[in-house]
């Protein structure tokens, strides 16, 4: 497993339109970029909500299961969102 690692996603908007997420790890911290329906470039995220951690946590998890993801990754989601109150059934390792 790398030490830089993008975990990419999409969800819809309240019009029906995709919108594309990543999630990077950069061996120290989570960064977010989104790419919208109508734009060519890659924005950051500078404050992401707890829907884009849980998104994130969902992601994890699911690649955690398939042992394709070692289980500091979802550890290091599970204490952003335990640090934003956010209550998180924990994976047993």
């Amino acid at each position: 497993m790398t030490k830089n690692q993008i975990h990419e996603w999409h969800d819809r908007l309240e019009d029906g339109r995709r919108r594309y997420v990543r999630g990077y790890w950069n061996s120290r911290e989570w960064t977010f970029r989104v790419l919208l329906p109508e734009s060519d470039d890659w924005e950051r995220v500078e404050r992401p909500d707890k829907d884009l951690w849980l998104a994130l946590r969902d992601v994890l998890f699911r690649k955690y299961q398939r042992k394709r993801l070692p289980f500091k990754h979802l550890a290091s989601v599970d204490a952003v969102l335990e640090e934003m109150g956010v209550p998180v059934e924990k994976a047993a390792e």
